[in-house]
């Protein structure tokens, strides 16, 4: 696996779906949020997808995954889940695993509480 670069690192600092992302685990940190919870699974758009279009292999298109997640109303749960679980495979929360990779890096140094404060 290829290293991440310090600029994909700030980008995905600034990256939209991360901090949603940490705004939501804020939200629901002190609330009953279980990472493997069955009912926001159902509910996304994917739940219906054929799993070779949600987990491409390399170098394989992943657009068709993205188009299921633009609209998709559990993707900042969805992300969430794929970033606690530094999960580097598949698509998740409308992010392609390079992109996780650097939002990984992140993940891990944000604080839960101070995010949005």
């Amino acid at each position: 696996m290829r290293r991440i670069r310090p600029d994909e690192v700030a980008r995905a600092r600034r990256d939209p779906r991360l901090l949603d992302a940490a705004e939501y685990r804020n939200e629901i940190i002190r609330g009953a949020y279980r990472m493997s919870g069955d009912d926001w699974l159902r509910q996304g758009n994917c739940a219906e997808a054929e799993p070779d279009v949600m987990y491409p292999e390399p170098r394989e298109p992943i657009e068709q995954a993205l188009a299921i997640c633009s609209s998709c109303p559990v993707r900042t749960p969805c992300l969430v889940r794929a970033l606690e679980a530094r999960d580097r495979h598949g698509i998740w929360g409308a992010t392609a695993p390079r992109e996780r990779r650097a939002m990984i890096e992140v993940w891990k140094d944000i604080n839960p509480l101070a995010v949005g404060a």
